[in-house]
């Protein structure tokens, strides 16, 4: 890696930067030395293999016989672990493939050329590994693996259907180049004589005979393989974005929603036995490339802030009554209801399913604006429903305090949003929203889990309002049920959740007449299928 991406580095590093370098390790641990980088003529110790060392990212010669095309230790157990019980995710049993994996021989992209397209620019990079040795400190001689950095530039023509093309100075590895009309008249999207092009580079280098079990003659085999494999494809012209039938044809709802979410996002190419990468500059792809290990950039979520909308917990516990809640969160259903009015102003640029799709999107998010209006509205005229949203804040805002050292606790709108759009559902036991399932969408860290545990201390303290007969324990009993799939997440929300029980307790005690004198509690339930603990 280059100097300014060492550990030693990062101490006043961004978070992109930070990433960057964790890719970069993995890249290098499971892959190896790329192209320019610092390590391209590393030395790997000789006792290894190369294909051992590195998972990924090398191609065996084609004629390698089946025995010595898979990894010789692939179906050793990892370890004893106990027999499947309980479900799927709660078992830790290693299951092995039910295939044996072979080692590939060969690498390729498929992507789309306009008819103006006559020749592209391939160049294959790879790495050799050679048997050598070396005098160490002592004067011993050491064995290593010395790695040879190669690569080779060849032109590739596209007048002829199909061509082979050997890469010079290789050892014999060469490149197979399909060429096929594209059927237009089917896809609106693509202009007359768009082209697929499918280039594969193949490993065609003469096997060196091995014995599997012997490590050193197995590794002498190992010399034919080329290790680091890339392909980079360069036009003369810009390459044509790939369209996805599949959402034009799509049945599925959460199909057509990705669809539409994602129509602006360009696709170049498709890796075979790889994943695919390209660089797009000014609007044009004229650059594409292999990628053993597929990467994304995904847009970062951010919440909003909403003028003159309250959003502190502890102003919202202090409500004083149905208007002034009403004066508080107001503002949320008002610019919800103006964003999605933005919204619809841009329908006018979809056509087709598409435009019916985002219509529809827009119609359910009318729906969750009302449900919220509906939400503020039953906190204005319930009186019970406003006091347990009041301690709900407070609780949840308190429980903040403890955990995370926050003086001023406040909502991002989402959560509040989230909130407001079930109290009726929970506040009316006829209320036909009672039918419907909420799930809140957003990336980890957003702040979900304060969300549905606010709304687990308002239904909590809505219940004990409701119900305060028996000092309290017609209100008492099992309220909410939550249930983690992954253990280091469970130990996690089992303390943010055990904090707010506690500070729902404190809230109780202060006023037990009203509360009930019957505690708040949390009940746990762990361990495998049907075995509490």
């Amino acid at each position: 890696m280059n100097a300014d991406t060492r550990p030693s580095a990062l101490a006043d590093a961004n978070s992109l930067e930070v990433r960057e370098y964790l890719a970069a390790a993995l890249r290098l641990d499971l892959v190896g030395p790329g192209a320019g980088h610092e390590l391209a003529e590393e030395q790997l110790p000789g006792w290894v293999r190369p294909s051992n060392w590195y998972l990924t990212g090398f191609l065996v010669p084609s004629g390698t016989p089946f025995d010595q095309r898979s990894d010789a230790d692939e179906d050793d157990p990892l370890d004893e672990t106990p027999a499947l019980a309980g479900l799927t995710e709660e078992s830790s049993e290693e299951r092995t493939a039910a295939k044996k994996g072979f080692f590939p021989s060969s690498v390729g992209l498929s992507f789309l050329v306009p008819d103006s397209a006559e020749e592209l620019t391939v160049a294959v990079r790879w790495g050799d590994y050679h048997k050598t040795e070396y005098e160490g400190p002592d004067g011993n001689k050491v064995s290593v693996w010395q790695r040879e950095p190669l690569e080779r530039t060849v032109a590739v023509s596209l007048s002829q259907a199909a061509a082979d093309h050997p890469v010079p100075q290789s050892g014999g590895l060469r490149l197979h180049v399909a060429v096929r009309p594209v059927d237009t008249g089917r896809i609106a999207t693509l202009s007359k004589g768009t082209r697929s092009v499918s280039v594969f580079l193949v490993n065609n280098r003469p096997p060196t005979a091995g014995d599997p079990d012997d490590p050193e003659s197995a590794g002498a085999a190992e010399q034919a393989y080329i290790f680091q494999a890339e392909l980079e494809i360069a036009g003369g012209v810009p390459f044509v974005a790939r369209p996805d039938p599949r959402g034009a044809l799509a049945t599925e709802w959460d199909d057509q929603v990705a669809d539409l979410h994602y129509a602006d996002v360009p696709e170049y190419a498709v890796g075979h036995g790889t994943s695919a990468d390209w660089q797009v500059v000014d609007g044009e792809c004229r650059t594409l490339r292999t990628a053993w290990i597929p990467s994304a950039t995904v847009a970062k979520t951010e919440t909003v802030l909403v003028p003159d909308a309250e959003l502190s917990m502890e102003k919202l516990g202090a409500l004083t009554d149905g208007q002034a809640a009403s004066d508080a969160l107001r503002p949320l259903v008002d610019h919800y209801r103006t964003w999605i009015g933005l919204q619809r102003s841009g329908l006018g640029a979809l056509d087709g399913d598409r435009r019916d799709v985002g219509e529809e999107l827009l119609r359910r998010a009318g729906m969750a604006a009302d449900r919220i209006e509906r939400g503020i509205g039953v906190l204005v005229h319930d009186h019970d429903a406003l006091d347990a949203f009041r301690v709900a804040n407070r609780a949840v805002a308190r429980a903040l305090r403890w955990r995370v050292d926050d003086d001023e606790p406040e909502w991002r709108a989402f959560q509040l949003a989230f909130i407001l759009l079930n109290v009726g559902g929970l506040a009316d036991g006829r209320s036909p929203e009672r039918e419907i399932v909420d799930l809140l969408f957003f990336p980890t860290g957003g702040g979900k889990t304060e969300a549905y545990l606010g709304l687990a201390a308002f239904t909590i303290m809505l219940r004990r309002l409701r119900r305060p007969g028996q000092d309290g324990l017609q209100g008492a009993g099992v309220v909410v049920i939550m249930r983690y799939t992954l253990r280091l997440l469970t130990l996690d929300q089992l303390g943010r959740a055990a904090s707010l029980v506690c500070a729902l307790e404190l809230e109780r005690e202060a006023d037990p007449e009203r509360y009930g004198r019957w505690p708040i509690e949390i009940g746990l339930w762990v361990g495998k299928a049907a075995t509490p603990t």
